[in-house]
This record gives structure tokens, C-alpha cells and sequence, in this order.
């Protein structure tokens, strides 16, 4: 009895209030909310990325649900158990399958679950315009994680006028590919493949494809260095090994601030140079990002997502954005 009211004292209780105001909260479906964000008449304001963001965080975890309307509470009621999943905590009493979810999946869910970075990100890929045209949009996803940079470049195609999509994401993690994969097909949004995105024949359905965009969020964190993260060595396969097919392509990041420090060999990489240095007076894998290009303005990587970040309430902001 003594040892099980100890337990009690432990667990933490529910968040104080919901994920989001009600105020912008939709009453519509996850599908309805990217049919909506898909039309170019559509300002893809704060509100509505929001609301696709914590929708497709419910559908990660419950395949199906992006059909169906879903209610604040209940999207809620999991993000509280997200951010207890280790803890002990009320609203995980009896849910142990959910637990071992929110678990298995975690790292991918904890980059989705910066909602004002997620929102920020998701935004500068959805409104991007691309280079050429045809009728269907290719797009190449690297470190897809849950998969919601593919979305957004659904979304980008849907409000530039292809008539169809073709998305391929890859995620060296099997557990986090398989579910991912699971989850877009679902939605019809592409394919997760499992493989090494630093190797040469991890491209061939590639084939002689020309790619509109290729986003690629696995830069390290901030004040850690390059060689911490494949970012760069996975720029410089698909430069060396690919170029033709992604001479033409849109990329995310356009581009990226890096540096020895702060205020030393301060560069910027982009598509131009395949993301590398020119020369090897210092080497590349030994510097640090500091900032990338969101919508044609260099944004230190600390302050993507800040004008985003008055959607949430500050409880939730502490637990969450925890991204880089």
C-alpha cells in the first residue's frame, strides 16, 4: 500500500491546457486541411499550418486517422502522452502500446513536435516555386523521419498545378522507414526506402529522373560540427554521382551559413557548389552551420520557428521545441 502510494507521487499530471487555442483550432479532417493548403489561393497562415501539423501527428501514431475528423482534446490527450512517454503520467494509465509507439518512434516525433520550427520549415518548402515544370512533380526526401517534409512538398506541388506527385524518402532507421512508409502510402503521398543516403547506389530509382526538389534536414544541431551529421556527405554524392538529375532541382536548405566559429571562414554552401568548400585550406567536416536560407533571407538556426511560436502555449513551448 505504501509502496503504491509512493508510485502515486510520482506520476506527473496532464498538461494544463490544450496543444492549441480552440480559437484556431479546425474541426475538419487532416485530408480537408491539405486539400485546403494545396490550393494557391490558400495563405498557408500559422493557423492552418498548425493544425496540419499536430493532425499528422495523430495520424503517425494512429494510420487511418487523417480521414476522420479529430477533436483538440484528443490530439491533446497525445501530445501529453508524447511528452511523458518516459514518465510516469495519468494520461498513459493502461496505454502501453501507445507508450512502446510513442518510444519506437520517438526522435522522428520529437522533430514534427517543434510545431513552430515544423510550421516555419514546413511553409518556406510549401510556397517554393520550382525551376521547370511537367505533369508530375518528383521530389527526393533525405532523413524522411515521419515524413512531413514529403507532405509539405505535396503540398508545394499541389499549388504549382502538376496534376501528379512521385516522392521518395529515405530514413536509415528500419523501424521509423517502415512506419513512415506505412503512413504516406496511406495518404498517397510516396515511398520511404531504408538505406544509406551517403551511398551512390542507394539512388537507382533515380534512373534518369529530373528532380524538382530535394530536401535534406540532416544538418547537425547548432554549435556542433559537420562531420556530426551526413548532411555534407550526402551533398556531395548526389553532386558528384547525380548531377544530372538534380541539376534543376529546388533544395531544402537553399543554403547554408557554416563557419570555423562564429566570426571565422564564414561560408555559405548551396546547390552551386554541391554544399562543399572550394579548396581545403580548412577542413569542411571540421566547421558548424550557423544559419539557412528560409525564403531568401539567412535565418540563424536558433530563430527558425520564433514567428510561430505564439501559436502554442508556453507550457507546451518548453516541452517541445527541442529540435536543434
Amino acid at each position: 500500500m505504501i509502496q503504491k502510494a509512493s508510485l502515486r507521487l510520482l506520476q506527473r499530471p496532464a498538461m494544463p491546457t490544450t496543444i492549441l487555442s480552440s480559437s484556431i483550432y479546425r474541426n475538419t479532417s487532416l485530408v480537408s486541411d491539405i486539400e485546403d493548403a494545396g490550393k494557391s489561393t490558400t495563405e498557408l497562415d500559422g493557423p492552418l499550418l498548425m493544425n496540419i501539423l499536430v493532425k499528422f501527428f495523430h495520424a503517425y501514431v494512429y494510420p487511418g486517422s487523417h480521414e476522420r475528423e479529430i477533436s483538440l482534446e484528443e490530439v491533446s490527450v497525445l501530445f501529453d502522452q508524447f511528452v511523458h512517454r518516459r514518465l510516469g503520467s495519468d494520461v498513459l494509465e493502461g496505454c502501453l502500446d501507445v507508450r512502446k509507439d510513442l518510444l519506437s518512434y520517438g526522435f522522428a516525433l520529437c522533430m514534427l513536435a517543434d510545431l513552430p520550427k515544423s510550421a516555419h520549415i514546413f511553409k518556406v518548402i510549401a510556397e517554393g516555386k520550382t525551376k521547370f515544370g511537367g505533369d508530375v512533380f518528383t521530389g527526393l526526401d533525405i532523413g524522411s523521419g515521419t515524413g512531413i517534409l514529403m507532405l509539405a512538398m505535396s503540398v508545394l506541388a499541389k499549388r504549382n498545378g502538376f496534376s501528379g506527385v512521385s516522392l521518395v524518402g529515405i530514413e536509415r532507421n528500419q523501424i521509423v522507414a517502415e512506419r513512415t512508409n506505412d503512413i504516406l502510402s496511406r495518404m498517397g503521398l510516396g515511398n520511404v526506402i531504408v538505406a544509406d543516403a551517403k551511398k551512390k547506389d542507394t539512388y537507382g530509382f533515380l534512373e534518369d529522373k529530373k528532380l524538382h526538389y530535394i530536401t535534406n534536414e540532416t544538418l547537425p544541431s547548432v554549435n556542433r560540427s559537420l562531420w556530426k551529421e551526413d548532411f555534407i556527405f550526402i551533398c556531395k554524392t548526389l553532386h558528384e554521382g547525380f548531377y544530372s538529375q538534380t541539376e534543376g532541382a529546388d533544395f531544402f536548405p537553399q543554403s547554408v551559413l557554416v563557419g570555423r566559429s562564429q566570426t571565422e571562414m564564414l561560408t555559405v554552401l548551396d546547390s552551386s557548389n554541391g554544399f562543399q568548400l572550394k579548396g581545403d585550406a580548412y577542413p569542411l567536416r571540421l566547421m558548424k552551420p550557423y544559419a539557412i536560407n528560409m525564403s531568401g533571407s539567412m535565418t540563424p538556426l536558433e530563430s527558425i520557428g520564433h514567428a510561430y511560436e505564439k501559436y502554442i502555449p508556453d507550457t507546451w513551448s518548453k516541452v517541445l521545441t527541442r529540435r536543434w
